[in-house]
């Protein structure tokens, strides 16, 4: 007898007519899906006997993935772990994570243990564009969501200074020209490609000043106090860009805490968590397409793992942002 076929989110998705993503935030509980979708998605679940996560079983003999990221807090990992594991179980893969908090020299300790489990492939999200995969260059890798500045390892994510410089442009062309941006260290490929992009935007419109940028670092005990100074020393920035949604919250934390000293009127970020839903003050935010990141990476890297020969080379593969708008601007 031949073996079944897996049903996959692909086939859920060509059924319902729904997105990938949209199938996949139900299954996932990752964004709230209105009542008729869910109830269709539910029915193709049944008739098709996709297989739910909590009624999975192990595989007996699968081949081990080794993911890596750079800081499991933030949602954005959160959400993309869920997507790769559940993806990777359809293609008869289990998925080992590890965290290197930020941290080059705990990210080395990360790749030697995957070296030592016999991952099959690695998809890693580096914690510097300094990082150091020297060890493991012959091995199967892909990228996600940041990169290292060689140019020898495939890449899928999106386009963070382009997705920026444009958001920053749109905030501009809908009156805001005074939008100061918060940062973490240039070391970090997101952080600096957004920066890139904001700084870019505002050159062009004649209105950078470079002491509208606070650089902040990860988990830094001073950042609360470097917030709140700059917020207090430029009331005239009313519009604020976050490059994460890390750096969303701490800000969001000091405006409330200032009340009526807090400037900000608009404000932007990276990522569109599901609890910017709850919160009092309207935040935009850039919505990355998770799910294709999440597919695009398990293919990429399951050709790669087929195809030794294709270990070698920089394939990039960019994805389309959009954004959720819940502030006036992008409600007009």
């Amino acid at each position: 007898m031949g073996r079944t076929k897996k049903v996959r989110l692909q086939d859920i998705a060509e059924t319902t007519g729904f997105s990938i993503s949209t199938v996949s935030h139900f299954i996932n509980k990752t964004r709230n899906i209105d009542e008729s979708t869910q109830t269709a998605i539910m029915e193709a679940i049944q008739a098709l006997g996709y297989q739910m996560p909590s009624k999975r079983k192990q595989f007996s003999k699968a081949l081990l993935l080794g993911v890596i990221v750079s800081d499991i807090r933030i949602d954005f990992f959160d959400e993309l772990i869920k997507e790769l594991e559940g993806l990777a179980y359809e293609e008869g893969f289990q998925v080992i994570v590890m965290d290197s908090e930020e941290n080059p020299e705990k990210e080395k300790l990360c790749l030697a243990t995957m070296m030592d489990l016999k991952v099959s492939g690695l998809l890693i999200a580096p914690s510097s564009t300094h990082s150091d995969f020297s060890s493991c260059s012959q091995f199967p890798i892909v990228q996600i969501d940041r990169m290292v500045d060689t140019a020898t390892y495939d890449f899928v994510g999106i386009d963070n200074m382009m997705t920026s410089y444009d958001l920053t442009k749109s905030l501009l062309e809908k009156g805001r020209s005074n939008i100061g941006l918060v940062t973490f260290s240039q070391d970090n490929f997101c952080a600096r490609e957004r920066t890139k992009g904001y700084r870019l935007a505002m050159l062009e419109s004649n209105r950078f000043h470079d002491d509208h940028i606070l650089l902040i670092e990860p988990d830094a005990d001073s950042n609360p106090s470097k917030i709140r100074s700059f917020l207090l020393e430029n009331p005239h920035i009313d519009t604020l860009l976050c490059t994460n949604s890390n750096i969303c919250y701490e800000v969001l934390g000091k405006m409330q805490a200032l009340g009526a000293s807090n400037p900000i009127r608009y404000l932007t970020t990276f990522d569109n968590n599901k609890w910017l839903d709850h919160v009092s003050f309207p935040v935009d935010a850039v919505t990355q397409p998770i799910t294709d990141i999440a597919v695009a990476s398990i293919q990429l890297l399951k050709s790669k793992i087929r195809n030794p020969q294709s270990t070698q080379g920089s394939k990039k593969i960019i994805l389309t942002c959009a954004i959720e708008g819940r502030s006036s601007l992008f409600r007009e």
